[in-house]
């Protein structure tokens, strides 16, 4: 035993070197208890980690200055005892983990050579800076986790204040429903009450009113009794005043008092004569003849026999004769009636008059002199012996200046005057040709001109459709309106021939000219058709012209525009919904109605004036088959308007007709056709589906003569061998 207790503490270890005695003690430590440190406190060890030095900054260390003396100590020795104390000494704790970290650290790289002290320093050294990370640490988490507590804390008392919130919400908002239903409610019950009080009300008013109306009823009928009772008074009254004088016999004394007539007994006694009867006192003539005596009694007044006495009415005496009233002139009574309606005028019921409408306007030329005083101040100077006349006569200027000013708002006023002046019985219209006219006509152009300028006639470099922008028009001025009153001063003046001469030489050729327009309103263009339908004399039509060749060149441009208006496209305003197919049917059917009525004039029947102008044209034709073949061909897709087209095709082939009837040996049909380009084709497809028409639904309406028309014309414009190729493709035609 002691031989191997001297073999164990040997020497031997005593030669060994220092550093491998400590390699072998932290090799034992890392097999047995570094793995369980490592996964104990693995964070730990990877911060530590993180924060290791450089092994370029390790190996550049020194080890302490007692390790470089060797193992010695002061004595110059050094037991192993020591060693192991210093090695295992603390093992648990703070060693233990410095330990650890310094076999990780020798792992990854750290060199294990040098004197053990250094490395025993620096785990001491690491140890203590992670033990205070890690408490460090602690306290952070702590404090946060504190933190998250409180958070935790406030979030739950804001809910639940939230929560507390919205259940007073929730109350108030029940409360608030309940409310409102318990109003709404009330609100029901009081309309309910309401609509049956007014529902009794109006059944009492209706009553009241039905009686009210049965007693009116019985008044005007005792009313109307009346009035035949005094009207047969008064015209039995006026006829007794109306009978002849009579000299009231003289009396005289008779000789017998016996009861009897002296007359009578003169005629029946023969023994009375005559020629004895006494003599009156002859009266010396300028003798003034004695007065009664104020004592005498009044002599009685027999009336004659068989008639009654009439006594006077209390009012009679009060009321002007009907005597006194026929001695008036008749003439001035209803100028005056006239007058006070024309000077009671309003614009429309319930307001201001117009005399106290124009109080408020004045020219901008004249600011400070209202319309009113310029109309008083003139009509006392006018004297044409008619208040309505004069009246007008002052209107007419005063429009006029309105529109030389650009100061539209009077215009309405003065063509509404205008149209009731129209209204009126007894009123010379010829009279008014000469202050109207004009003005008219400056009234319609306000808003047609603007509208002629972008048509495409006046456009025809640009080439392109633009709608008449708003900001161009005046609707203060209303130019239809105008339009409508020139139109009526025309009719007017129809019976009299040379008043409609007048009006016809003031309308001027630009005017009508220009409403001629696809640009302009189809209202417009059907009213200056119609107004153009009155001014066709047996040898002119249009406005009277100072020459023959100007007369002669208005006609032919009327002509040009009423044809190529028949397939010129309308364009409304600009804002304004477009025009529907049945809008343009219906005005081009009024504008094949005008040319109808030129070419066959019914006041001159024999005149053949309008036909030969449009035979003359050059392009007239060409246009009639042009629309008749569009027309037409419309028809087959069943529009809407197929009436209004039914009627065209049939009204252009009478117009066609009529004219090649009258003038064809004149006409060069070909060369005419040439003009227009396509017509060629179009004039021979139209005649050969007229002329073979079989009267289906799509060609419903197209009458017999248009066919027969259409058959005659295609049969001289083809020759024999291309009629009966015609006549075979179309076996079943109508006309057969």
């Amino acid at each position: 035993m002691e031989d191997n207790d001297d073999d164990y503490f040997s020497d031997d270890f005593d030669s060994l070197p220092p550093g491998t005695l400590y390699q072998l003690e932290q090799n034992a430590f890392q097999s047995t208890q570094a793995p369980a440190i490592q996964q104990h406190d693995q964070s730990i060890i990877n911060g530590l980690v993180q924060r290791r030095p450089s092994a370029h900054a390790l190996t550049s260390l020194e080890p302490p200055p007692r390790l470089h003396t060797g193992l010695t100590n002061d004595y110059n020795t050094l037991e192993v005892g020591e060693l192991e104390a210093e090695v295992h000494d603390n093992v648990d704790g703070q060693s233990l983990l410095t330990q650890g970290h310094q076999v990780l650290v020798a792992d990854n790289g750290w060199p294990v050579s040098g004197g053990m002290g250094d490395v025993m320093e620096v785990d001491d050294d690491y140890g203590q800076a992670n033990t205070y990370e890690i408490n460090a640490r602690l306290e952070q988490m702590e404090q946060e986790r504190e933190q998250i507590r409180r958070e935790l804390a406030e979030a739950k008392m804001l809910a639940e204040t939230k929560a507390g919130e919205i259940a007073i919400i929730r109350s108030k908002q029940t409360r608030m429903v309940e409310e409102y239903d318990r109003r709404l409610m009330a609100l029901q019950k009081s309309m309910a009450d309401e609509a049956a009080k007014h529902k009794r009300e109006v059944e009492a008013a209706m009553s009241e009113g039905k009686k009210l109306a049965a007693e009116n009823l019985f008044l005007q009928h005792d009313l109307a009794e009346e009035t035949h009772q005094l009207r047969n008074y008064k015209t039995k009254h006026r006829a007794e005043e109306k009978a002849p004088p009579v000299t009231p016999r003289k009396s005289r004394v008779l000789p017998f008092r016996d009861g009897f007539d002296d007359d009578e007994i003169a005629a029946v006694s023969p023994s009375k004569s005559a020629a004895r009867s006494k003599r009156a006192t002859p009266t010396v003539p300028g003798k003034r003849k004695r007065q009664a005596s104020v004592d005498s009694p009044v002599p009685l007044q027999l009336s004659p026999a068989g008639e009654m006495m009439v006594v006077d009415q209390p009012g009679d005496t009060d009321e002007p004769s009907l005597e006194a009233e026929n001695n008036l002139p008749k003439t001035n009574g209803r100028d005056h009636q006239l007058m006070k309606r024309l000077l009671s005028h309003r614009l429309f019921p319930g307001q201001q008059t117009d005399l106290e409408a124009l109080t408020n306007l004045a020219f901008p030329s004249e600011p400070h002199r209202p319309l009113s005083n310029i109309i008083i101040d003139e009509l006392a100077k006018l004297d044409l012996g008619s208040y309505v006349l004069e009246y007008m006569y002052i209107i007419g200027p005063l429009w006029q200046r309105a529109l030389t000013e650009r100061f539209y708002d009077p215009v309405s006023r003065f063509a509404s005057i205008t149209r009731y002046v129209f209204m009126m019985d007894h009123v010379p219209v010829v009279d008014l040709v000469a202050p109207l006219a004009g003005v008219l006509q400056d009234s319609v152009e306000v808003n047609a001109v603007p509208r002629f300028r972008y048509s495409p006639a006046a456009r025809e470099k640009a080439r392109v459709v633009r709608q008449t922008p708003q900001a161009d028009l005046q609707p203060a001025v209303d130019s239809t309106e105008a339009l409508r009153l020139l139109y009526h001063m025309a009719c007017e003046l129809l019976h009299d021939k040379g008043a409609l001469e007048s009006l016809w030489k003031r309308i001027r050729h630009t005017f009508i000219l220009v409403m001629l327009h696809g640009s302009q309103s189809l209202k417009d263009i059907v009213l200056i058709l119609q107004l153009l339908s009155t001014s066709i004399r047996p040898e002119s039509f249009g406005p009277i012209m100072p020459s023959e060749q100007e007369q002669a060149d208005v006609q032919r441009y009327i002509v040009d525009r009423l044809t190529h208006m028949l397939s010129e496209p309308s364009q409304p305003d600009e804002g304004m919904e477009p025009y529907t197919a049945y809008d343009i049917c219906a005005m081009r059917l009024e504008v094949l109605l005008l040319l109808e009525t030129l070419s066959s004039n019914p006041a001159a029947p024999g005149q053949d004036h309008g036909s030969s102008i449009i035979a003359a044209h050059p392009n007239a034709l060409p246009r009639l088959f042009r629309c008749m073949h569009d027309e037409l061909d419309a028809l087959y897709s069943s529009p809407p308007e197929h009436d209004l087209r039914v009627a065209l095709v049939n009204g252009l082939m009478r117009l066609i007709f009529g004219v090649m009837r009258r003038h064809g040996r004149f006409i060069n049909m070909q060369e005419k056709l040439a003009c227009v380009p396509g017509t060629k084709q179009k004039h021979l497809v139209v005649l050969t589906r007229l002329a073979f028409c079989e009267g289906s639904v799509l060609e419903a309406g197209i009458d017999d003569e248009t066919v027969d028309m259409a058959h005659e014309l295609l049969e001289e414009w083809t020759n024999p061998q291309e009629a009966e190729s015609l006549a075979e493709a179309f076996p079943s035609s109508r006309r057969d």
